[in-house]
């Protein structure tokens, strides 16, 4: 989902199939600054508030970090977390509010 919290919002708030409960605990405090990608990477970009899925209000991604991500990102469109590293899939709980656990998938170097 792609929305604003107000009409006086300058950031927009994208909500992800996956979030901090689902495999992006690194995420917390916004240590840890994931690479996004796109469809519509090179067009015009915007400020952003990246959360997950669940409502829990620790299920915030990025919030004070200054994301920027396309103006054309639309409900539906696949956003791609870069480089989450090997313990993504074990840090996802399952069945947190109904959410089933991750999937996996696997990139050989020569798809990267």
């Amino acid at each position: 989902m792609v929305s604003r919290r107000s009409i006086d919002d300058d950031a927009r708030w994208v909500y992800l199939d996956c979030g901090v409960y689902t495999g992006l605990t690194e995420a917390l405090g916004e240590s840890i600054k994931f690479r996004f990608r796109t469809p519509h990477d090179g067009g015009p970009t915007g400020r952003v508030c990246l959360a997950g899925p669940t409502c829990d209000s620790a299920d915030i991604l990025y919030e004070h970090t200054d994301y920027q991500m396309p103006l054309a990102l639309e409900v539906g469109d696949r956003v791609e977390i870069m480089s989450t590293g090997a313990y993504t899939t074990t840090y996802s709980t399952v069945g947190f509010n109904g959410f089933p656990a991750l999937r996996d998938y696997y990139l050989a170097a020569t798809d990267i």
